[in-house]
């Protein structure tokens, strides 16, 4: 008999990404149950609650027996409600959890968690080198994407702008400085400068990313199309901003040499986090970036670099499996 198989997932397109990922390269029957977070999400102490207050009325009519035997749940808005499924279920549901702890990791079956967080040291942790995601189907450019494309000598350079989160910003002057740099390595080495944003970039920002490129043989602003994916397989290097570890883990994972484009603190971030990393508690990417540069995962946007590396959902899974197993 096949497991019952939940995964949670909300209204955060990276954090679902990364529950599907694991999910589905499980090769095993799932059941995605979309949840909606409310204010009480905010209250003090959620963390270490066990239930399902920061969760609207629809969505917990969603949660109710049979129990899974297995709950994939994802970020620190999910762990009161992963829990209360585990103890509804009188322990008998497997949790997995993908993020940063904020609670007891006993509390959990297995972690997954990357190197923007400081990770406690327990048998049921495991640090990821990247941010999971599907490993790459082709998906094939239509007719109007192609002839979109082509129109660009090769080779395409792809800049990938993601928008501010806490502690980092994206900021149009050093946007700017660095289309100017990866302009001046295409008319140095040839090829062109393919430009998009994302559902988090400003709109300040698009409009420069805009002005930037116009009129320009060598550059253009990807808006309506080409579809993302399409982009990212046709890119012959790939230069994401330092804001988006799913970005950074995707375009690494294609093998192209993969140049990290900075992202400035914040007055906030400067503050909490100084100058330097620290062991502070705090999601700090510079962990993340440290660790990429160390192993040569990533370069710069003046030299890029590729690597080879499995998709960690491939191990994840594999750990899943066998959880799954060690219940039977």
């Amino acid at each position: 008999m096949k497991p019952v198989i939940w995964a949670l997932v909300s209204d955060h397109a990276g954090d679902n990404a990364q529950v599907l990922a694991l999910a589905e390269e499980l090769g095993l029957p799932f059941e995605a149950k979309t949840v909606r977070y409310t204010w009480r999400k905010r209250f003090p102490g959620n963390d270490g609650r066990v239930s399902l207050l920061s969760i609207d009325s629809p969505s917990r009519e969603r949660l109710v027996p049979p129990w899974p035997d297995l709950l994939i749940i994802v970020g620190p808005r999910s762990q009161p409600i992963g829990r209360f499924v585990k103890r509804a279920s009188g322990g008998r549901t497997k949790l997995v959890l993908i993020g940063r702890l904020r609670t007891r990791a006993e509390a959990f079956d297995l972690v997954f968690d990357t190197r923007q967080y400081r990770a406690p040291s327990a048998p049921n942790i495991r640090l990821l080198p990247l941010a999971m995601s599907l490993p790459s189907r082709l998906l094939e450019a239509n007719s109007e994407e192609q002839s979109w494309l082509s129109a660009l000598p090769r080779p395409h350079r792809l800049l990938m702008v993601g928008g501010p989160i806490r502690y980092w910003d994206i900021r149009p002057n050093h946007i700017a400085g660095v289309i100017r740099t990866l302009l001046a390595r295409s008319e140095r080495l040839g090829g062109s400068l393919i430009v998009t944003g994302s559902p988090r970039t400003p709109s300040k920002v698009i409009s420069l990313l805009r002005h930037l490129v116009a009129g320009r043989a060598n550059a253009r602003l990807a808006e309506r199309i080409p579809r993302f994916q399409v982009l990212v397989q046709d890119a012959d290097e790939l230069f994401p901003t330092a804001d988006s570890v799913s970005m950074i883990s995707e375009s690494i994972m294609t093998g192209k040499p993969v140049g990290i484009v900075p992202v400035k603190q914040t007055l906030t971030g400067r503050m909490l986090l100084g100058r330097t990393p620290t062991e502070r508690p705090f999601r700090d990417l510079r962990r993340f970036w440290t660790f990429l540069r160390r192993e040569r995962l990533a370069g710069t946007i003046e030299e890029p670099i590729a690597a080879q590396i499995e998709n960690p959902v491939i191990m994840a899974a594999a750990e899943v499996r066998e959880l799954l197993q060690c219940a039977e």
